[in-house]
């Protein structure tokens, strides 16, 4: 059974910057992937610390660490930003934005030793009710009239 969180971040999945270092340094700095993420955003909200800029994604969300099995549930997530930047432009199209995406960490000349990669589980798109109204916008749209 998932464990229920406030906030489902990397962290909170129990990958902590020790942790990730060291299985970075185990995997002699090749990609590892350390956790996937599934979800439903339903919506975004900027916020900012003293570390940077980030987006709070509100939806519904479910998380597996990989080194651990543990699992994961919370209505709110903070992703990478790089990450949260992608879904949030598929949220601008649609209410709601279904996802799937594998996280890993490799080898980095950064401060952490490592940096984040990231690697679709699943198309993300606009809901299945939006797709069908694009697909009945996009019908109806009329053809360019012919130049004179």
């Amino acid at each position: 059974m998932a464990e229920i969180l406030r906030k489902m971040t990397i962290k909170s999945l129990g990958l902590t910057e020790g942790s990730l270092k060291a299985i970075v340094d185990a995997s002699q700095g090749h990609g590892v992937a350390v956790a996937n993420i599934v979800g439903k955003i339903t919506g975004s909200q900027p916020g900012q610390t003293a570390l940077g800029e980030y987006v709070k994604l509100q939806g519904n969300f479910y998380g597996v660490n990989l080194d651990t099995g543990e699992s994961f549930e919370s209505a709110t997530c903070l992703l990478p930003n790089f990450i949260s930047d992608t879904l949030v432009g598929a949220l601008d199209k649609s209410d709601e934005v279904e996802f799937g995406i594998q996280i890993g960490v490799k080898g980095a000349k950064s401060a952490t030793g490592y940096e984040y990669t990231c690697r679709p589980l699943v198309e993300s798109k606009p809901s299945d009710a939006m797709q069908k109204l694009i697909s009945i916008a996009l019908a109806t749209t009329p053809k360019a009239i012919a130049a004179a």
